[in-house]
């Protein structure tokens, strides 16, 4: 073991000038992406803190767009071509097939993403607009590059981006908005779950932050934005502004935002309401507290909210709304590489499933193109079974493990989703996945091919542990997994029998070695600290 978790919290957001290596690269991957990969940790290490989050937090390009891998009856899209950009076809065919690749195409997305926060962000906004059941793809794949384009750049902009969106219009009842009918939906999510939040009530129809009143008046002023298109044979879907359906008159806010009147502005009203909703400050405390959550951890201290995400909010009111710089100063601080804020969250089902898919690298899984998909789109069910679907949110709150005191994470595992969990872990480490008669599993062997020493049991499994797992393993541990690679052998006789198979591979020693491993892998993927991040 090379840590115990002694050291003093420092709950500010001084940077950290402590040792810079293997632990600390590997804490600061599990939390800004999906798995660990040797070569990454390697490279962050190399690089040093600073560059090593720059590197992260860098802008990169958008990922390739769903595709159609199986359909052969649209007449517009061929297989291995994308459909975006391409109207539907009356065939029913056409919009199931559609809808049906966005699961392949999330998972693959996050599991080749190499060196980036990027998809662990739009994770974050995901759960932040809980948005669920628009099921035209043209939609939701527009709905879904606003959140990468986003991702890491101006919180106001992209609420306004939002707001707009026809998938947000239609999800809310925005594009039902209008001056004869006001629908509250989005008024009320935009100040209660997307920027200022509830808090505690403190009067009639009064909260800590708006009014019930607040929430008619921006509610009037969104009004006039409206969908079409949705099922068109001929055009795309878009949103558009309707000026007859716009209510012109003055909306009159509240004592929260110091009494001000927001008069006609049309179709850029809705930004008017946005811009003024974010000259209050708490909107910069309010998405700082959500970020600490997801990155750090739920419990948040007296002492933390005033000197890390106090510090936080002014300084994300100093960068205009920013949110890259605000990350930049969480992901450098002592805070986020104390000790005791490495390993007490428990992974969400897509960190397990798409972490181990990347941490043991499927590429060599990938034998044809429909295959492949098909394989990702069990491996999206799998964590669909553990109650994260990511596509379909439980509510516009998003998923309580996020949100949901004092449980949090903790709601991740119950007596349904640990089953779930134990049954995948222990397929992967079995026979893997069947599909169509072709096995898909881990390739054991290949992975600690690259592991020094990997010939000595204890270099092994500590090693191992390092990937594996976020904190040190206590020495029961670390030899309660020897004992499940060479139960009552004494050391050399895997050292034998792996050199032997290096030396010599036979079909006899390939399977007697990979034997071992599995029963190894097994005994980490049931650690208890196996389901923490």
């Amino acid at each position: 073991m090379t840590e115990t978790l002694t050291q003093t919290v420092v709950n500010d957001l001084t940077q950290y000038d402590g040792p810079w290596g293997p632990e600390q690269a590997a804490h600061l991957l599990r939390r800004t992406s999906y798995g660990l990969l040797q070569s990454e940790i390697d490279q962050l290490v190399e690089l040093g803190m600073d560059a090593a989050v720059d590197i992260l937090l860098e802008d990169k390009p958008l990922p390739p767009p769903p595709i159609n891998y199986n359909f052969e009856n649209d007449p517009n899209v061929a297989i291995g071509e994308t459909w975006v950009g391409q109207t539907l076809e009356e065939d029913d065919g056409v919009l199931n097939y559609r809808r049906q690749s966005f699961r392949p195409w999330m998972i693959d997305t996050a599991r080749k993403e190499r060196m980036s926060i990027r998809e662990q962000m739009v994770l974050f906004w995901i759960n932040h607009f809980g948005i669920t059941g628009v099921n035209i793809p043209q939609v939701r794949y527009e709905y879904h590059t606003t959140l990468q384009t986003f991702a890491l750049g101006n919180f106001r902009e992209l609420i306004k981006a939002v707001t707009i969106n026809p998938a947000m219009l239609v999800f809310l009842n925005g594009n039902q908005n209008n001056a004869n009918s006001p629908n509250e939906n989005y008024a009320r999510e935009l100040l209660e779950l997307f920027t200022v939040g509830k808090g505690p009530q403190i009067g009639p129809g009064d909260y800590s932050n708006y009014t019930e009143d607040d929430v008619r008046a921006i509610a009037r002023a969104l009004t006039g934005w409206r969908t079409r298109y949705f099922n068109s044979t001929e055009f795309l879907p878009e949103s558009y502004y309707q000026a007859n359906r716009h209510d012109t008159g003055d909306k009159q806010l509240s004592y929260h935002f110091n009494n001000d009147i927001i008069t006609n502005a049309d179709d850029q009203e809705y930004a008017v309401v946005v811009d003024r909703i974010f000259q209050q400050p708490a909107c910069a405390y309010f998405i700082c507290r959500k970020l600490y959550r997801h990155f750090v951890y739920y419990e948040i201290t007296e002492e933390e909210e005033v000197n890390i995400i106090g510090p936080m909010a002014q300084m994300l009111i100093a960068a205009d709304y920013e949110i890259r710089p605000v990350m930049s100063a969480l992901l450098k601080s002592k805070h986020f590489y104390d000790l005791e804020n490495r390993g007490p969250m428990i992974k969400n089902p897509l960190q397990l499933v798409i972490g181990m898919l990347r941490t043991f690298d499927y590429q060599h899984l990938s034998p044809t193109l429909n295959q492949e998909r098909l394989i990702l789109q069990t491996y999206y069910g799998r964590a669909r079974n553990m109650e994260m679907d990511y596509f379909n949110l439980p509510s516009v709150a998003g998923w309580e493990a996020y949100y949901q005191a004092p449980a949090f994470y903790r709601i991740w595992i119950n007596s349904s989703t640990l089953q779930e969990r134990i049954r995948f872990t222990n397929q992967v480490t079995n026979n893997g996945f069947n599909l169509n008669g072709l096995r898909f599993r881990f390739d054991y062997l290949g992975f600690i091919e690259n592991i020094p020493d990997a010939t000595d049991p204890n270099a092994l499994i500590l090693a191992l542990s390092k990937l594996l797992v976020p904190r040190p393993l206590t020495d029961t541990q670390l030899a309660n997994l020897k004992e499940a690679l060479i139960p009552g052998l004494p050391d050399f006789e895997w050292t034998v029998e792996y050199g032997m198979y290096l030396s010599e591979p036979s079909p006899e020693l390939e399977a007697a070695v990979e034997d071992k491993l599995k029963d190894l892998f097994r005994a980490f993927f049931n650690l208890a600290e196996f389901q923490l991040v």
